[in-house]
């Protein structure tokens, strides 16, 4: 089960928002070195606003294990705002609704076998599209490093480049993408890894006046799931 956490529901998972700002920090201004903003611990940028949703994979004991944002474009976003040069035809053809960009990912793959890994990380991309087609999201956009490129190609399907690679200031070198966001793509990501159910969780406005945790809800979905008892 992966989260979709609103901004509604941050009062809910603010263990784990908390956990992801502090794993942001040690990934990108720590590990790669990026000149990013550093706030009480942790990364931020002008994207952590009302209109960010997060999905989140946890443990079973309601742990932070892989996070992104996903946002829409229209007023601002990383690809086209910080890294235009990344799109081919104009970083403005895509100032749209319903495009919306995914950022800042990371996952903490400690303890995970690779066979896990990667199921897991299915999982992921289907609940990030159902959670996008939800919301009538059209296609996903934002960037990569070019060493990554290949393995989102064959990860995401339907994922094409937006253009050339273009170094960032770190040294690195980036190449923007989409991904269309569709009921075939969803569909056939599912048959691939023979999933049945849907993957993306989103609780309902109750949590948060019930004071029920994040830990809380994957714990009782991990009960259900051990019992046999299915939601």
């Amino acid at each position: 089960m992966i989260h979709v956490v609103t901004h509604a529901l941050r009062g809910v998972y603010a263990q784990q928002i908390a956990a992801m700002h502090r794993m942001r920090r040690e990934a990108f201004i720590v590990g790669k070195g990026w000149k990013l903003q550093e706030h009480n611990g942790g990364e931020y940028d002008r994207g952590d606003d009302e209109q960010a949703v997060y999905l989140m994979m946890l443990d079973d004991h309601g742990g932070l294990q892989v996070s992104v944002r996903l946002r829409p474009v229209l007023d601002w976003s990383i690809l086209l705002d910080e890294m235009a040069g990344c799109v081919e035809d104009g970083a403005e053809t895509l100032r749209r609704p319903d495009i919306w960009e995914m950022a800042r990912h990371l996952a903490n793959a400690q303890g995970r076998s690779v066979g896990e890994a990667k199921r897991r990380s299915a999982e992921f991309r289907v609940a990030m599209l159902e959670a996008a087609r939800a919301r009538k999201i059209a296609r996903i956009v934002g960037s990569v490093d070019v060493g990554l490129l290949a393995y989102g190609l064959r990860a995401w399907l339907d994922l094409r480049p937006l253009g050339l690679p273009v170094v960032y200031p770190e040294g690195g070198a980036a190449v923007g993408f989409e991904i269309p966001v569709t009921d075939d793509l969803i569909n056939r990501l599912r048959r691939q890894h023979a999933m049945l159910a849907p993957q993306a969780f989103e609780a309902p406005p109750v949590a948060v006046a019930t004071g029920v945790t994040g830990a809380q809800i994957e714990q009782n979905h991990r009960a259900k799931e051990h019992s046999g008892v299915h939601a």
